[in-house]
């Protein structure tokens, strides 16, 4: 992960040098951030399959609840931050900045005490060997399978709803200002949300909770049907908002059931399939819009929560094993 953040850190501060002696083209510019977003996808699968390294099984929930409530809160912070920047000191000062930050994160990894890998007893088995291990162990997995099914469902409806709130919030004549407030007073709700799931997650039955949160989020993204105005559309979606972190804080605990030689492969393997998500859920969102229009877009989507939903409550069994959090 230090690695990975200093790689990153170095293709911005090259974008940085080649604005600051004006000699950034198209190509070098896509070469940069593809060094940048390659580093990003690293230190992201090292994130993730260090947390157990961190903090025991049992207190999974609550952790993966405060690096929801983190990463909301940055979602929040950063878009204004980084316009703010970009307009008061312009675009060099800004690539300088985020170089910066990612120098600061990796020098912060150098102050974890914990070790965040197991110690090598036996020689490197290979990449393909361990991916192929991390797979078959992923196929023999009839819960985490459907819980990665759920997953990538839900994942390409949450990435879409920023889109699907800025093409609602411009039919209604939003200014960018006011779609940057509408996603800020949104990602607060998710910091909220984060925190009560966190709790929810503590007090409740597995199945039982996703079961209700999955029900409300369902209920409560069709009501784009009958946004008549940017009031009800921020109200909408602040408490999508809310709900989105439930899903993961509630299902912390099947991380614990990875074993620990393997964490890192099957991270990969499925944080892989979490990028793949992201750009569909883009993708799909951008075509059913142009081709279709926003109200066969929220039909689609919707229809995609119900799947997930019904997926959900035909493995009663299944989500009720998903370790309890404490």
């Amino acid at each position: 992960m230090i690695i990975s953040n200093l790689g990153s850190g170095l293709a911005m501060f090259m974008v940085f040098l080649a604005l600051l002696f004006k000699h950034l083209s198209i190509p070098e510019l896509f070469i940069l951030y593809g060094i940048e977003g390659s580093c990003f996808v690293f230190a992201n699968i090292g994130r993730f399959s260090s947390l157990r390294f961190i903090v025991p099984n049992e207190q999974l929930h609550a952790a993966i609840a405060q690096d929801s409530a983190v990463g909301q809160f940055a979602q929040m912070v950063g878009p204004s931050f980084g316009g703010f920047l970009y307009q008061t000191v312009g675009p060099m000062i800004s690539f300088l900045a985020d170089a910066l930050s990612y120098v600061i994160n990796a020098i912060a990894l150098s102050f974890v005490n914990n070790s965040l890998s197991l110690e090598k007893k036996e020689p490197d088995e290979g990449l393909r060997k361990g991916l192929k291990e991390a797979a078959a162990w992923l196929w023999g997995q009839q819960l985490y399978r459907v819980y990665l099914c759920m997953s990538w469902i839900r994942i390409i409806v949450v990435e879409a709803v920023s889109l699907l709130v800025i093409i609602l919030a411009k039919q209604f004549h939003a200014s960018a200002g006011f779609i940057g407030i509408i996603l800020a007073i949104s990602a607060a709700s998710g910091v909220i949300g984060s925190i009560v799931a966190g709790k929810f997650a503590r007090k409740y039955n597995r199945f039982t909770a996703l079961v209700v949160t999955g029900i409300i989020s369902t209920a409560i993204f069709m009501l784009y049907f009958i946004a008549s105005n940017l009031v009800t559309l921020t109200i909408i979606t602040a408490i999508l908002f809310a709900l989105f972190p439930s899903y993961y804080i509630i299902c912390a605990g099947i991380i614990g059931k990875i074993p620990h030689h393997i964490q890192g492969r099957v991270t990969s393997i499925t944080r892989s399939g979490d990028f793949i998500c992201y750009s569909l859920g883009l993708t799909l969102m951008g075509f059913t819009v142009q081709f279709l229009g926003d109200k066969w877009t929220i039909s689609i989507f919707s229809l995609l929560l119900f799947v997930f939903l019904m997926i959900m409550i035909s493995n009663k069994k299944l989500l009720d094993a998903i370790p309890s959090a404490v």
